[in-house]
């Protein structure tokens, strides 16, 4: 197991103006600013950031996302009832860069907002998340005082490109999601979130899975695993109160049905984990100079993780999503 360094105050060194490479306990320092590398013209065009947000239930996954390309921005929300196997609502949207924010506050927090004329969308991990598009009306309070500490990872991912991630799971979650004319409850649910920047390659690739839930024994549970692109350094469990820095993922899936099971195992094999999903969230564009091929299955996650000095945590019905990222942008 690799032991995770302190959060760092600052993401670039002070004295070689590099970033400050490597896999923290506690996340990211509060500022996340790439300016020092890149002038104006180039943040433009290779700075993405992104906050991706999941609250869960026994029975209930909700994703929403905001993503700044520089250019261009987009955002997505979907509803997934692991019961019935089925999404119950899943909206998406592009616009110009002006329809959202992503940034980080002064104290660390990240957030992210959208605004169009039919979709108002505000996710602030520290707080909470809302969505108000039409009958999609998300209101929840999350509260991570008893959460375990998010993961910081700062690597690069190409020459004289770099990424920055910070990955939270095991949120206390309370509200109510309502859609198709139906209220339903997300108290003693659990959230997560992932907050990305980063100068980026032209062409970016990954394959990532995420889950929330509760192992057979009943406890909290979350997992981030990601093959390529930050690789090991922003790997993780979370389980009870602790984090668990992991080796990096494998996940293998057959490339033409992306619904049929999702074998995701860690390159040490102490996880060894099947991700059977029940929809699949997909997107396809191509706007000449930006493609992009996007994958996201959403279902049930089943399998073991082995624990150093512990007894394997066995997971028979956790909620979440792999992917399959490949973009030119």
């Amino acid at each position: 197991m690799r032991p995770l360094q302190p959060r760092p105050d600052r993401l670039l060194d002070p004295t070689t103006n590099e970033p400050r490479l490597g896999s923290f306990a506690g996340g990211l320092p509060p500022v996340v600013d790439w300016s020092p590398l890149a002038g104006r013209a180039e943040r433009a065009t290779r700075l993405k950031r992104w906050v991706y947000a999941a609250v869960t239930t026994r029975d209930l996954y909700l994703a929403v996302a905001v993503v700044h390309l520089g250019y261009a921005a987009s955002a997505f929300a979907y509803a997934y009832d692991g019961a019935s196997r089925r999404i119950l609502a899943r909206r998406s949207w592009m616009g110009a860069p002006q329809a959202a924010s992503v940034r980080r506050t002064a104290a660390g927090e990240s957030i992210a907002s959208w605004w169009t004329h039919d979709a108002w969308i505000r996710l602030a991990p520290a707080e909470g998340l809302e969505v108000d598009a039409g009958d999609f009306r998300l209101d929840v309070e999350l509260d991570a005082k008893a959460a375990p500490p998010a993961i910081g990872a700062v690597a690069r991912v190409a020459p004289g490109r770099y990424d920055a991630t910070e990955k939270r799971a095991l949120l206390a979650a309370r509200g109510t999601l309502r859609v198709g004319g139906r209220t339903l409850s997300l108290d003693g649910g659990l959230a997560g979130y992932d907050f990305t920047s980063g100068l980026l390659a032209r062409h970016t690739r990954w394959r990532w899975g995420f889950a929330l839930g509760w192992t057979q024994g009943g406890e909290p549970f979350g997992l981030n695993l990601v093959q390529g692109f930050v690789g090991e350094a922003e790997c993780a469990a979370w389980w009870r109160s602790e984090l668990v820095p992991l080796a990096e993922g494998e996940l293998r899936f057959d490339e033409r049905r992306p619904a049929s099971p999702w074998r995701v195992r860690t390159v040490d094999g102490a996880a060894d984990l099947t991700m059977t999903p029940g929809t699949v969230h997909e997107e396809r564009k191509n706007l000449l100079l930006v493609r992009s091929r996007f994958a996201q299955p959403c279902g049930a996650w089943s399998g073991a993780i082995a624990l150093e000095g512990r007894s394997p945590l066995v997971i028979d019905r956790a909620l979440g999503v792999t992917e399959d990222q490949d973009v030119t942008w």
